[in-house]
C-alpha cells in the first residue's frame, strides 16, 4: 500500500453489508467471517473511519452482535442486492466527503460484488476486505477475491478494487 492509495479517516468509510444473524447463520460458509468483520469494524472505529451498516430492510433490527452498530453509525435498509439503490448511501457518502470505501459483507457474489461494481462505476475507490467477506459457495468467493483462481477472468473484484485481508486495515491511516 502506498501513501497515494492509503485511505484517510476523512475520506474513507467502512461499509458493512448484510451481517444479520439470519444471513450469517444461513449463508456463511465460514462462520468465523463475522468475527473478522467485527475486527474490521473495531479497527475502523479506532482509526476514526465512519462505519455504515447496510442490511435488508426487514432485518434492520437483526444485525449480528459481532458488528453491531454503536451510536452515531448509520444503519440503512435496502431492498435490492447492492447497497446503493434506494438507500441514500450515495448521497450520505458524498455529503460526508467520502471517496474511498472499505467493504465487508455476505455474500461475496451478491451484495459485495454488486455494491463494489456500483461504487467503482460512480467514482469511489474501493478496498474489499477479502477475509471479512464470505459466500455460501466457497469457490465463488475465491474466484472473486483471489486473482490466482481465474487470472484471466474479468469477474474478479481485484480487477476493479484493492483486495486485502482485514489485518492490513490497521495499516490504513
Amino acid at each position: 500500500m502506498t501513501l497515494s492509495t492509503a485511505p484517510t479517516a476523512g475520506t474513507t468509510a467502512l461499509v458493512v453489508l448484510d451481517f444479520t444473524q439470519y444471513i450469517v447463520e444461513r449463508f456463511c460458509h465460514d462462520p468465523t467471517v463475522v468475527d473478522r468483520a467485527g475486527h474490521a469494524v473495531g479497527l475502523a472505529r479506532q482509526l476514526g473511519v465512519p462505519v455504515v451498516h447496510v442490511v435488508p430492510k426487514p432485518m434492520r433490527d437483526d444485525i449480528h452482535p459481532s458488528v453491531a452498530p454503536v451510536e452515531g453509525e448509520y444503519v440503512l435498509g435496502k431492498t435490492t442486492i447492492g447497497a446503493f439503490a434506494g438507500t441514500g448511501l450515495h448521497d450520505l457518502l458524498r455529503q460526508s466527503g467520502i471517496s474511498h470505501l472499505i467493504v465487508a459483507g455476505v455474500a461475496t457474489g451478491g451484495t459485495v460484488l454488486s455494491t463494489t461494481r456500483w461504487a467503482v462505476d460512480v467514482g469511489y475507490r474501493v478496498t474489499v476486505c477479502s477475509d471479512a467477506c464470505d459466500d455460501p459457495e466457497p469457490g465463488a468467493h475465491a474466484a472473486l477475491v483471489d486473482a490466482g483462481v481465474f487470472p484471466n477472468s474479468w469477474l474478479g473484484l481485484w480487477r476493479i478494487a484493492t483486495v486485502l485481508p482485514t489485518a492490513e486495515i490497521a495499516e490504513l491511516k
